[in-house]
């Protein structure tokens, strides 16, 4: 009988912290001084046809998106802190979902999601191209441009 308890309450815990981990938004901190550097990262976001539904940003998009000024990192940061950064600096949110595995995925900026039945999300590019890993995942090595598009599925 006790050992069953102890099962359940096992069982309980994972699912509980599973849960947690697998959706929660994050307190966004300041890049430290180990994570400034000399790499620029210009950040272009492009709401597409979604623009007029932005919380913060709307008087200062051209034409549905905004090229922000560079964010000085240093290397192997991650386009993540970069976006976190980014966040604080122009005054406005992200929310994430974190999924094991495979880090954060970006789901909401500005007020503006993806479609609940993932016909568009905001896909992460980098130099144009879609990127091969997460933003959570993806190290600055050099000088570069990096975007979230709301992209068709």
């Amino acid at each position: 009988m006790l050992a069953n308890s102890r099962l359940t309450l096992t069982i309980t815990l994972l699912i509980v912290t599973a849960s947690a981990l697998s959706g929660c938004t994050s307190e966004t901190d300041p890049l430290t001084e180990d994570e400034i550097g000399d790499l620029r990262v210009v950040v272009t976001l492009d709401f597409v046809g979604q623009g007029d539904q932005t919380a913060n940003l709307a008087d200062r998009l051209d034409e549905g998106s905004i090229t922000f000024d560079p964010i000085h990192v240093a290397p192997n940061v991650t386009a993540y802190r970069v976006m976190e950064a980014l966040q604080l600096r122009e005054n406005f949110t992200i929310d994430v979902t974190y999924y094991v595995g495979m880090g954060a995925f970006v789901h909401t900026i500005d007020g503006v999601s993806g479609a609940e039945d993932w016909s568009t999300y905001w896909g992460f590019y980098h130099e144009g191209e879609m990127a091969d890993v997460g933003a959570s995942s993806f190290e600055i090595t050099s000088d570069t441009n990096l975007s979230w598009i709301i992209t068709p599925a």
